[in-house]
């Protein structure tokens, strides 16, 4: 009787560099989560308890307070923040300041900056999305980078955060990038801004909407 041959097995795919740092993130937080006390935990409890989920179908749920604590800490080791064992007052947040994406081709250089107004007052995080055809106008899957570089304001450099990730965007791509205020456990809403890689041959310059 001829044997059927064995299915090929697929190639394992091991995990990026990123996706490596943020699982362990990830356990770090959650190891964080069993070390609290009962008198942190009542707290967090209690916090919990006027925190919502995000939005599905037009509606929000209550979150665990062990899903509160995660929404709150998860984010923190990528921004170079330690974890928060009690849990915080509410955030109370101002504008972001961080405005349209510009992209440059100089000769085939390209380069991603973020309009920037003034020093940032909290901690932002800078998500990409990969770079997609410039017709499509709606973003729906957009990573983590890394925290925004530190600076005074003006045009701050994102190229090195995008390029790790995604690789570099050619001409005629569309870039999303969104950024989020991180600020005493808490997170306001995204801020998007895209815009189109320009010819090189142009030396081109695209502002992107804000």
């Amino acid at each position: 009787m001829r044997r059927s041959a064995l299915p090929a097995e697929r190639p394992t795919r091991r995990p990026t560099a990123a996706q490596r740092r943020t699982q362990g993130e990830k356990r770090a937080v959650a190891k964080a989560l069993e070390d609290l006390t009962d008198e942190q935990m009542r707290g967090w409890v209690m916090a919990a308890g006027s925190a919502k989920s995000k939005s599905r179908l037009g509606k929000r749920y209550s979150l665990t307070w062990q899903a509160y604590f995660h929404r709150v800490n998860d984010p923190r080791p990528g921004l170079g923040l330690g974890l928060l064992m009690d849990a915080p007052a509410q955030a109370h947040f101002g504008p972001n300041p961080v405005g349209r994406l510009i992209i440059t081709n100089s000769g085939g250089q390209v380069a991603l900056n973020l309009e920037v107004s003034g020093r940032p007052l909290a901690a932002i995080m800078v998500f990409g999305a990969k770079p997609c055809r410039r017709t499509i106008l709606k973003c729906f899957k957009c990573p983590r980078l890394g925290p925004l570089p530190k600076g005074p304001g003006g045009l701050i450099d994102i190229t090195r955060l995008f390029v790790e990730k995604h690789g570099w965007p050619e001409a005629g791509q569309r870039v999303f990038i969104r950024t989020r205020q991180y600020l005493d456990g808490g997170h306001d809403e995204f801020q998007e801004t895209s815009a189109v890689v320009p010819a090189p041959e142009a030396r081109g310059r695209a502002v992107g909407l804000g």
